[in-house]
């Protein structure tokens, strides 16, 4: 890897993971308050000819960011702003599953990139709480032990984007990465509160596999742990959490998701109103939902992170797929 894309990763790295991972105290009393529109949602799921499960997303407007009150918003998450999704489509119910992914690499004989990569994939060394490359480290040696029902990992953007694709060809019908947008409006499915089920993120302990008791002893020199423990130090299997009003599950924790978008920190500022997919071009592409190693501050329907494309790690580089409806 080159020295600035190092540099670069560390500087995102600590935005992304580091010192948050407790700062927002946890009480119970306005957990679920403050939510709007959650009762005009409701789950319908589908699914497809690899046990992929996929919910319905309706057509519809929501506000997407943050407002200027929420003291845990990242200015990359202003201003709030109106946006309108034009067209219903369908989205996975859970992360892309290891037992997914694989079906694709037997099938394609595709190489990943951590794979193709001779330095290997990114992973969390326990005894410093540093990634490091590691020879060998790609999805299916993620560095802990993981089965065909968690979420795939060490996976880039690219990885993601050719997934879709071979799932396109078998069924004959569009799959593809969720726009930013569509990612938070199915997200929040119809709420406005930082969470989706409400302010207060002790909420978090039913709907998501965040950074907890369980990680104590585990990976050294963690800055902070939410106070409960839910039995999973690093991914859990997917769909073990309460789903959100569209019936979707784990879109707070567990692993990062990619999205179609390239990143701008002012495209918020300047972006339609109607089906914004991102900018033309850039850098690094967009990133949501937050991982296993990451506390409640980083787990909010707004929040934003952001990777070079090629970039495959252990917790911020998983993914779940959008699929077109057809008119």
């Amino acid at each position: 890897m080159l020295p600035s894309f190092v540099s670069r990763f560390r500087v995102v790295f600590v935005l992304s993971v580091g010192i948050l991972v407790g700062a927002v105290s946890c009480s119970p009393e306005d957990s679920g308050k403050k939510t709007s529109g959650g009762g005009t949602w409701k789950a319908e799921i589908t699914e497809n000819s690899i046990g992929m499960k996929l919910a319905h997303i309706p057509a519809g407007s929501f506000l997407m960011g943050s407002t200027d009150a929420d003291p845990t918003a990242d200015p990359e998450e202003f201003p709030q702003h109106e946006v309108t999704i034009g067209k219903s489509f369908e989205i996975g119910v859970t992360e892309v599953t290891l037992g997914q992914f694989r079906r694709f690499m037997v099938d394609t004989g595709y190489v990943t990139e951590a794979e193709e990569d001779p330095l290997g994939g990114w992973v969390i060394q326990p005894t410093t709480r540093e990634p490091k490359q590691v020879k060998g480290a790609n999805w299916r040696a993620c560095g802990f032990e993981q089965d065909d029902d968690h979420p795939v990992i060490l996976v880039s953007w690219v990885d993601a984007e050719e997934f879709c694709a071979w799932l396109s060809r078998k069924e004959g019908r569009t799959y593809r990465l969720p726009t930013e947008a569509e990612w938070e409006y199915a997200c929040r499915a119809g709420t406005t509160t930082r969470y989706w089920f409400g302010d207060d993120p002790s909420g978090l302990v039913e709907v998501a596999n965040v950074a907890d008791q369980s990680l104590r002893g585990v990976v050294a020199k963690m800055p902070s742990l939410a106070p409960w423990r839910d039995g999973f130090p690093f991914t859990a299997p997917v769909g073990q959490f309460r789903p959100n009003p569209a019936g979707l599950q784990d879109v707070y924790g567990n692993v990062w998701e990619w999205c179609a978008d390239w990143h701008d920190p002012e495209y918020y500022a300047r972006s339609p109103k109607k089906n914004p997919k991102g900018p033309d071009s850039g850098e690094m592409r967009v990133i949501r939902g937050g991982g296993w190693y990451d506390g409640p501050a980083r787990q909010r329907s707004a929040q934003r992170a952001w990777f070079f494309p090629v970039f495959r790690y252990c917790q911020l580089s998983g993914f779940r797929v959008v699929r077109e409806i057809e008119s």
